[in-house]
């Protein structure tokens, strides 16, 4: 009898394979090829009845969190926000302005849109398995468990995190500051180790003396300011938003680097366009 309770979980959890036919409702969706995989399940480059080309994810039905990505994927369309599927600071902002914390921020959780469109200059926030609503149906924020498991990926995962306590909207931009750290010095002090007490004793030692400086040494002076604002930030707190993309733009001011100016893996002679002022928000 256990034998044949297996079989059915054993094959609603088999994931399709390239050149496989999805159907949802009335849509269908030949997978063309897989851009990544993981533990849970494949993301392909699919196209649709109407021979447009899209991204579709695929889990295991027994390890499925698409059910939560549902939820803010919706909420994201209600609230028409553009950075979602359908300038990852921007992107941050507007998955909290709609209830939400990521609990995983990280650079494999943001891409460009597709290089042949309009999209192309946008940056994407995708990937909301561990995300949580952190505000109630009417929008009054829901109070801090006392203590929960690990969420997250260790290397950029805040302090908090650490000591599995309750995350919050300042938790994401801890993460999102260490972020900015590797793409800016190309790694993280702790990238090399995998002990997660060991990761947390090295980012705390990190906020003081020495250790603070070699953390923060050959990034700009800015962001010493931006680690402590983040640093102040409690449970309850929103962030001050418009205090970072401030720091920021007047870094970018000071480096003289325009908003137009190619990417680093775009082709220098093809011509640039970038989402306005106006559609950052």
């Amino acid at each position: 009898m256990a034998s044949e309770g297996v079989a059915p979980t054993i094959e609603r959890d088999r994931l399709p394979v390239v050149n496989d036919e999805i159907t949802a409702d009335e849509n269908r969706y030949r997978l063309l090829q897989i851009l990544g995989d993981g533990g849970y399940g494949t993301v392909f480059l699919s196209q649709n009845a109407q021979n447009r080309n899209i991204a579709v994810k695929t889990e295991k039905y027994s390890k499925s969190m698409l059910h939560i990505e549902v939820n803010v994927l919706k909420a994201a369309n209600a609230a028409k926000c553009k950075h979602f599927c359908q300038l990852y600071d921007y992107a941050i902002e507007e998955l909290h302005s709609i209830g939400f914390i990521s609990r995983d921020i990280k650079p494999g959780n943001f891409a460009p849109g597709h290089k042949a469109t309009r999209q192309g200059r946008i940056i994407f926030m995708y990937d909301f398995g561990l995300a949580r609503r952190y505000l109630d149906k009417n929008r009054n924020l829901i109070p801090s468990r006392k203590e929960v498991g690990w969420r997250g990926t260790t290397r950029y995962g805040s302090l908090i995190a650490h000591k599995r306590m309750d995350l919050s909207r300042r938790d994401d931009i801890e993460s999102w500051f260490y972020m900015l750290i590797e793409i800016t010095k190309g790694s993280l002090p702790w990238r090399l180790v995998t002990d997660r007490t060991q990761v947390y004793a090295a980012k705390t030692a990190a906020r003081e003396g020495e250790a603070r400086v070699n953390f923060l040494s050959d990034t700009p002076p800015q962001y010493n300011m931006l680690l402590t604002w983040i640093d102040a930030l409690v449970f309850e707190d929103t962030p001050p938003y418009s205090r970072f993309y401030s720091l920021l733009d007047g870094l970018r001011e000071e480096k003289k680097i325009r908003m137009h100016e190619h990417w680093d893996w775009e082709d220098e002679t093809s011509p640039v366009t970038s989402v306005s002022e106006s559609k950052r928000k």
